[in-house]
């Protein structure tokens, strides 16, 4: 019986730019640079364990440890579920809970729901009128959370905002159908009962 001896190359890694940033591939398999699992657990740690929406000053401390890359990467999943965020339901029952909701509070409304974490993000996502458990006031506003991966990389003099990276804008019309002001708290009667 003969036997054939089959040197292998070494694997390669390389990186590429694609419509959600770098990635790296190892055995042409597409890596994000900052997967869901890390995004949602330097949430968690800028949370430090309690209830209220992530701080912004322990973010950017944690990001301050990352290399560039791994900041743009988070900068831009951020940004990405931010407009993903965007619809006329969640702003809708933003106004419920608050008493009211300007377009600048709504973009603030959604960096505080991030800052919760992921389950609240996906209770948004789902069913905004179950996010009454998850409101510890009615100030629903995290806007220097936005910001925590950008500042990072204004100290180290990088020029690229990693909201550049994506295709969308967090502030463009959102998704759905408007709501009547009049008529919103019929909409959300988990959180009319609530905040009302």
């Amino acid at each position: 019986m003969d036997f054939e001896l089959v040197l292998h190359r070494p694997i390669e890694t390389t990186a590429f730019i694609g419509s959600w940033g770098r990635f790296d591939t190892l055995a042409g398999v597409p890596v994000p640079i900052i997967t869901e699992e890390r995004f949602w657990g330097l949430i968690d740690q800028a949370r430090a364990g309690t209830s209220a929406s992530a701080s912004p000053q322990r973010l950017q401390k944690l990001l301050s440890l990352l290399g560039d890359d791994e900041v743009l990467g988070f900068g831009h999943m951020f940004y990405e579920k931010l407009c993903d965020l965007n619809q006329w339901r969640l702003w809708a029952a933003g106004h419920v809970i608050a008493g009211g909701m300007s377009d600048d509070s709504f973009h603030y409304f959604r960096s505080w729901i991030l800052g919760k974490g992921r389950h609240v993000f996906e209770v948004a996502m789902k069913d905004p009128d179950e996010l009454g458990p998850f409101v510890d006031d009615n100030d629903v506003d995290n806007e220097l959370l936005e910001y925590s991966a950008v500042n990072v990389l204004q100290q180290r003099a990088v020029e690229e905002d990693p909201r550049d990276r994506s295709d969308r804008r967090a502030d463009d019309q959102p998704a759905g159908e408007p709501f009547e002001e009049d008529t919103v708290a019929t909409k959300f009667p988990k959180l009319a009962a609530l905040f009302r």
